[in-house]
């Protein structure tokens, strides 16, 4: 048996083999026929592999910009959550030339949110600043809804609020309800 006859017969047997439906030709091919089928062969196989090359690229391309919430830049601002004082009903109280400001810290101690203090008495007209030390989201939530945070105050954040009637006033983290605290305000 030459190379040729032997070559026909391997192209034969593969292709028989793999695709059992296929027309085969039994004719013999020459030398230049086989070399002309595996350069095609070979750079179809090239071709597709450049092809899927090209895809998966694209694909973990657009999944990473996906991921990374896109190409844009935004710059947003983060507020500082405020309230508007409430107005007092009574006239008995003067205006006062000087605030007075009263902190309260939230901190992070023993691996447990707080304020600090947990109990702070202050006078009428007394503004509260409440600045977030830790690095968790909180809110200031009046247990009465005298007051409240119109967003989580994260860390550095702070919220004012100034009292202008006397009374007891509790309050809580929606986030963490363990945290609690108490302002007293006196006349």
């Amino acid at each position: 048996m030459d190379l040729q006859s032997a070559v026909t017969f391997f192209v034969y047997y593969y292709r028989a083999s793999q695709h059992p439906l296929l027309f085969v030709s039994e004719a013999p091919l020459k030398r230049e026929e086989v070399y002309l089928m595996h350069m095609y062969l070979s750079s179809l196989v090239r071709r597709a592999r450049l092809l899927w090359g090209f895809f998966s690229f694209a694909l973990v391309a657009a999944l990473l910009l996906a991921a990374c919430g896109g190409g844009g830049t935004t710059t947003a601002s983060t507020p500082t959550a405020t309230s508007q004082p409430t107005p007092s009903p009574t006239a008995t109280t003067a205006p006062s030339t000087t605030a007075t400001v009263a902190k309260v810290k939230i901190i992070e101690k023993n691996d447990m949110y707080m304020f600090d203090p947990a109990t702070l008495t202050i006078k009428t007209g007394t503004q509260v600043v409440w600045t977030n030390m830790s690095d968790a989201p909180h809110t200031v939530t009046s247990d009465n809804g005298t007051f409240n945070t119109s967003s989580n105050i994260t860390q550095n954040q702070t919220f004012m609020f100034t009292f202008t009637t006397a009374g007891t006033f509790h309050y809580h983290c929606n986030i963490h309800p363990y945290m609690k605290a108490t302002i007293t305000v006196t006349s």
